[in-house]
């Protein structure tokens, strides 16, 4: 009587869809503390430490920033020293997988072998390219080392001093061996020693870190590395440390106890699965339809969806948290209730007897089995529809009516037969992919032969056609994007030509508003004037026809001479301009007059574009082979476009076009520096915008 009570409360439709909903509310509430855990807990060390003075994450610290501090100390110096080319004063081809790749080249479209003499030719001969070479590994170099300073100054409250006795990399400018060891917490590492307080975990020392503190033939070395972190920083760790704890321990109970809610939910649902109350039959539901294999490869996409990091999908930068995690329990509420439904819809169909019977996959080779059979039976028609070699590979099936010797022959043939169909079936489907402008996809045919030799040349043929409808998209998209521009920089003034010409019309010379109408007309045409004669230096800058005069031109007095010319249009602009040189006067090897004109496009740039009332910097230097001139102000406009666009024809740091500029200044600066063999280069920091020009130095 019990039992049976139990079987009739069980089976009540209330009570599974109570126990359902029950397992997934705990599935929802498992994940959200898994994501509160995940969003909040920094360090899953706390949840087994309780004193975060004897943790492995404090001593790892120190551990790191000193390993940290030997290699900036060791590789980088200091940023000066970066940007000096100290990193790649000695650079050899072996150094830099760039400097690999050049001379590999260089030694193959020679036809050289790899020797001194080989080597001392490229040096020579390609001393540009490796000088392009090392100007990216130094700005690599630059962006590592800023990259490791800000690590070591993140969080807050690490205090440090490294020296090798010439170079010295701190944020106190105290060497001080004492003032580290006052700390709480510290690593002092020098001749001494070293010596780590708390000494915790069981992390090593960088092997460079040790060598560089001992003894190197019986001479002692100046190397000392000292870092510590303040009470401040200490007790900022320490709440962290308690707060991750914290959430831990109750995000790990909560776990647990839904685990175990799950579990129970999870037994009982699969027991009373296609269970009624009226009988013991099973009862099969709606999903059910679907195929059992079918069923069971969206439960593997389901289970392979939800270890898909969503967090970093929805990026908390662009997303709010709240918003964030309300999106990532519906989808696992979503994916919960598929799961379990496909699920037990399988449990079900093996109550029933009907997983293997239901499948796709058995539907399909029975119907194949069926098919085969039925051409088979067809007897002589079939012969006479196939070649001899799959006749013989029919044979097989017909043993008792061939010599034995034919069966293994048979097979063979068929197999051969097989493969070379699979093969040209295989390049046909690639030729239908390919045809719809998919050329990204490759056919892969294994092994060697004439269909492997046509799969590369056809996928060889895809790569070409792939390249070349880019660059004609790539080249449409500019032609477009020029003619657009141009369009539309010509029609502005233009429009206001032929409108105010038919205000005088009609009003006549006489109006009180024809001067007005003038001023407009005149200026309106000017500018079409300056559009024309900028689209004219454009063409005629890039198409090479402009043959450089070099000379000693004397780039302090160039500027000076220009800043006059332009001195009431300084004063028209409201802006204060700021000359700065590193001494003496800077000689380039370049023409005046182009260098000139590069100058007064980029002054005019920033009449055009700088924030009124704001300064300009003008800094003049030189090293041994080169120039600098940069020329750097504050925006007025959003700057929103990358900067290598900047330098494309008709582009403007104002996007929306109202300015008076037409966006061919930065593009003849451009060109007129490299017909000097020299360089523009431009960056933005903020509203902060940078132009600078390097030539050769006068020597």
């Amino acid at each position: 009587m019990l039992v049976t009570k139990w079987k009739t409360y069980s089976r009540k439709p209330a009570i599974k869809i109570s126990a359902f909903v029950l397992l997934v509310v705990c599935f929802l509430i498992g994940v959200s503390s898994a994501l509160d855990i995940y969003l909040k807990v920094k360090n899953y060390e706390s949840i087994t430490v309780k004193n975060y003075l004897e943790s492995n994450t404090l001593s790892n610290e120190l551990r790191y920033a000193a390993n940290r501090l030997e290699y900036v100390l060791r590789v980088y110096k200091s940023g000066d020293y970066i940007l000096s080319g100290g990193t790649v004063s000695n650079l050899d081809i072996e150094d830099s997988w760039q400097l690999k790749n050049l001379y590999s080249n260089f030694i193959a479209e020679n036809g050289l072998e790899d020797n001194y003499d080989s080597r001392e030719r490229f040096w020579a001969e390609k001393s540009r390219e490796v000088e392009d070479v090392k100007k990216i590994i130094m700005k690599t170099d630059l962006n590592n080392y800023e990259q490791i300073m800000n690590e070591l100054n993140k969080p807050g409250g690490l205090i440090y001093h490294a020296t090798d006795g010439k170079n010295s990399v701190t944020n106190t400018n105290n060497p001080d061996k004492h003032y580290y060891k006052i700390q709480n917490v510290y690593i002092l590492i020098d001749r001494q020693g070293v010596e780590l307080n708390p000494e915790n975990g069981y992390s090593s020392y960088s092997s460079s870190l040790l060598d560089a503190v001992e003894d190197i033939e019986g001479r002692r070395t100046k190397t000392a590395i000292y870092a510590a972190i303040t009470d401040e920083g200490l007790l900022s760790r320490v709440e962290r440390w308690n707060s991750d704890r914290s959430i831990l321990i109750k995000g790990s109970t909560i776990i647990v106890f839904c685990g175990m809610l799950m579990f129970m939910c999870f037994i009982y649902l699969a027991v009373v699965a296609g269970r009624t109350m009226e009988d013991d039959e099973v009862h099969m539901a709606a999903v059910d339809k679907l195929y059992p294999d079918v069923s069971l490869l969206l439960i593997t996409g389901i289970v392979a969806l939800g270890m898909i990091r969503f967090y970093e999908v929805l990026d908390i930068r662009y997303t709010s948290e709240r918003l964030m995690i309300f999106a990532m329990l519906s989808l696992a509420a979503l994916l919960a209730s598929a799961f379990l439904s496909l699920f037990y819809s399988i449990v079900r169909h093996i109550k029933n007897g009907t997983l293997i019977r239901h499948s796709m996959i058995y539907l399909i080779l029975s119907s194949t089995l069926r098919a085969i059979i039925k051409v088979l039976s067809g007897g002589p028609l079939m012969y006479k529809s196939m070649t001899a070699v799959t006749a013989l590979s029919a044979a097989s099936f017909y043993s008792y009516k061939m010599p034995v010797i034919i069966i293994p022959i048979a097979l063979l043939a068929a197999y051969y037969v097989y493969s070379k169909v699979r093969k040209f079936q295989t390049i046909q489907e690639g030729l239908k992919v390919a045809k719809t402008g998919d050329y990204d996809f490759k056919i892969n045919i294994d092994g060697e032969g004439e269909f492997s030799r046509l799969a590369d040349d056809i996928n060889s043929i895809t790569s070409g056609l792939k390249t070349a409808v880019q660059s004609e998209v790539k080249s449409e998209k500019l032609k477009t994007e020029l003619i657009t521009n141009v369009s539309h920089d010509i029609k502005t003034p233009l429009t206001s030509i032929i409108s105010y010409v038919d205000l005088l019309k009609r009003e006549g010379l006489n109006s009180p508003n024809a001067s007005k109408y003038l001023d407009v007309l005149d200026r309106k045409s000017n500018r079409l004037k300056i559009l024309t004669e900028d689209l004219f230096e454009a063409a005629k800058a890039t198409s090479g026809s402009i043959e450089p005069a070099f000379a000693k031109v004397n780039v302090n007095a160039l500027i000076s001479q220009i800043l006059g010319e332009l001195d009431e249009k300084i004063h028209e602009s409201k802006l204060t301009f700021k000359v700065a040189s590193s001494g003496g006067r800077v000689f380039a090897r370049a023409d005046g007059r182009l260098l000139s004109r590069v100058m007064e496009n980029l002054l005019s740039n920033i009449f055009k574009y700088a924030l009124q009332e704001s300064r300009v910097y003008i800094d003049i230097s030189q090293t041994e082979k080169e120039v600098s001139v940069s020329f750097k102000n504050i925006s007025a406009y959003e700057l929103n476009i990358p900067v290598d666009e900047l330098m494309e024809r008709f582009k403007r740091g104002d996007e929306s076009r109202s300015s008076e500029g037409n966006g061919l200044g930065l593009a003849i600066a451009k060109s007129l520096m490299e017909i000097q063999e020299g360089i523009l280069e431009l960056s933005i920091d903020g509203d902060l915008f940078k132009a600078e020009i390097r030539l050769a130095r006068f020597i």
